[in-house]
């Protein structure tokens, strides 16, 4: 189990950075390998410097880029430089300036670079940070940081050879592309005879990468196939990463034990965290309430001013359990900040003018200890109670 969660919460293992982890996922091989073929259908690249899982979602969400990428640009100078590695041999060395030369040129039809723009520089900083940080480029001498204030600044790097696995192989040619949703297709087509393998392999995903599976009336099979088999589903799932399977009637969620619990969590041991919790369990109560009506499918529709409301109103009653922080926070940036948490998790997704607030916002809640206001005078506000 530990070797299977090490591959979902890492980009790749390489030799070079964890031997011991290296070895023994080759080792383990056998013991994850069934899972991987036939419940989630992913590909696992094993060789002589890498371990790598393509973890591949049958639906794109925000939170999957590249976190420490902020522009559409970043992404582009990422693609250029994988470009410009794959004409080098391993253990290669290059200049800077050598590889913002052939960048300009790679992106001159699709987004062109003038490295004279501060804004600029600092896209191709980012994206030499990121290409360290995961082990595609060593430097040898100079700083990447020092681009971002001066383009003559030169710095010496070393090709270390993974790039040629960091793209996803789909099996299939993807010139035909040009959207998301063109690559999100392939979890569905298919002839008849690979439709039942598709749709397994979909729900495994889903629940494997995703804090929550949703199914709309023309996409029924997915869930009558985690109805029938949920003892199957929930067997396979625990095995390899640890948690309960939970079905409901619009939706389904994984849930981590306490004993499985590892990479990105909700709720986890911040304030916002708490924040969200305590929202949600205002929500519910107003929704039971009937102050907003139910849809058919357990979904909620929301004005932005109603939510930003509900949000304001929580804070007001709930902030001094909160870290400094995120108590003086403006209203305005509380709002987004509470907004864009709730979507990466699938609690809500904002649609123009209106909040869509998912049926994961009722069963995620929680409450402080009855002792709270107690731990308010004594200075310890305690920690807040899952529900």
């Amino acid at each position: 189990m530990y070797e299977f969660r090490a591959l979902l919460d890492r980009f790749w293992i390489t030799k070079a950075d964890n031997k011991e982890l290296y070895y023994s996922l080759k080792r383990t091989q056998p013991e994850y390998k069934k899972f991987l073929n036939e419940q989630l259908g992913w590909n696992l690249i094993v060789n002589e410097s890498v371990i790598k899982l393509e973890k591949v979602p049958p639906k794109a969400m925000p939170w999957m880029g590249i976190q420490e990428f902020s522009d559409k640009m970043d992404y582009c100078l990422l693609c250029a430089l994988l470009l410009y590695l794959s004409d080098l041999d391993d253990e290669e060395q290059f200049l800077l300036s050598s590889l913002t030369e052939a960048v300009e040129t790679f992106t001159k039809d699709i987004i062109p670079v003038d490295w004279t723009r501060f804004p600029h520089r600092k896209s191709m900083v980012r994206v030499l940070r990121y290409a360290q940080a995961i082990g595609l480029i060593l430097v040898y001498d100079g700083s990447s940081e020092s681009f971002g204030s001066n383009q003559e600044q030169e710095v010496l790097y070393e090709n270390t050879g993974l790039s040629r696995h960091f793209p996803v192989h789909f099996g299939r040619d993807i010139l035909h592309c040009n959207s998301v949703s063109d690559f999100e297709a392939f979890a569905w087509e298919g002839e008849d005879a690979d439709r039942g393998q598709k749709r397994v392999n979909r729900c495994y995903q889903q629940l494997t990468l995703m804090p929550a599976m949703y199914w709309s009336d023309d996409r029924r099979a997915d869930y009558e196939y985690l109805k029938n088999q949920r003892q199957w589903v929930s067997k396979y799932l625990d095995n390899a990463i640890g948690g309960e399977l939970h079905i409901h009637k619009n939706g389904a969620f994984f849930v981590a034990t306490e004993d499985g619990r590892f990479g990105m969590l909700h709720p986890r041991d911040t304030a916002l965290s708490d924040a969200v919790l305590m929202l949600c369990a205002q929500l519910r109560q107003k929704i039971n309430d009937g102050v907003y009506p139910v849809k058919d499918d357990d979904t909620v529709w929301l004005r932005r001013m109603d939510f930003r409301k509900e949000a304001l109103r929580c804070k007001a009653k709930w902030s001094n359990a909160w870290g400094k922080g995120l108590r003086e926070e403006p209203d305005d940036s509380f709002v987004e900040k509470i907004t864009n948490y709730m979507s990466d998790w699938m609690l809500l997704q904002p649609v123009d003018g209106a909040i869509l607030l998912y049926p994961a916002v009722g069963k995620f809640i929680g409450c402080y200890p009855n002792d709270y206001q107690q731990g308010a005078q004594e200075g310890d506000h305690g920690t807040v109670e899952d529900a």
